[in-house]
């Protein structure tokens, strides 16, 4: 082989390698930035489901706490009575549990939005005004009770709590007042209620338990 065909045959092979070396360095460098790249993407995948993750959390703990609120003010709703015969009932037991003796006589709630209860204690009368939702003691006074209220109300069999439910379940009205009341001689409960906003009087036996209606001229 003579010397000029060598050199024409090592020319070729030389820009093959020096080719074969630039694609390879190529290769390299366009590597690297994909996996850089592949990598934040992965990181900011990352960090933006954590971020919905501590929303979903702030979520949950806001829709907790509104439920819980609603939960206090649904107890709430329940623990005070919507109706009025309810409401006077539910004095009477407060007015009772305060005083620690028998209710006799109950006022409803006028100018000054309070229930009136009579609690006879011994020879003790203790008035005591409740709130008109019948829950909470507002102020509680002290007289003297009447011998013979004191002799009838420890011989009735009906209390003014079974008088006042009697009434309202006869007459279908809501529950004015009530009270120990005589004529001549002998107790009664004295039961008023509100049927369609008039005033009517009924009384039960103290002992019996019966209901009638009071008659206009009595």
């Amino acid at each position: 082989m003579s010397n000029r065909t060598a050199r024409r045959l090592a020319v070729p092979a030389a820009l093959a390698l020096t080719l074969g070396l630039t694609l390879t360095a190529c290769a390299d460098d366009a590597g690297a930035p994909a996996d850089e790249t592949t990598t934040s993407a992965g990181d900011d995948a990352t960090g933006t489901a954590t971020d919905d993750t501590s929303t979903d959390d702030a979520t949950d703990d806001a829709t907790d706490d509104a439920t819980d609120d609603d939960g206090a003010s649904a107890s709430a709703s329940a623990a005070a009575p919507e109706h009025r015969t309810a409401a006077g009932l539910l004095a009477i037991a407060t007015a009772e549990k305060k005083a620690g003796g028998t209710a006799y006589a109950i006022d409803d709630p006028d100018r000054d939005n309070t229930w009136e209860v009579d609690v006879a204690t011994g020879t003790i009368s203790v008035e005591v005004e409740v709130s008109a939702d019948g829950t909470e003691v507002v102020r509680t006074q002290e007289d003297d009770l009447d011998a013979d209220d004191r002799r009838a109300l420890a011989d009735a069999r009906f209390s003014i709590t079974q008088a006042i439910e009697r009434t309202v379940a006869t007459s279908g009205g809501d529950l004015d007042d009530a009270e120990l009341d005589e004529d001549d001689g002998r107790y009664h409960w004295s039961v008023t209620v509100l049927v369609d906003g008039a005033e009517t009087d009924y009384r039960v036996g103290i002992q019996d338990g019966k209901v009638a209606q009071e008659r206009g001229d009595d």
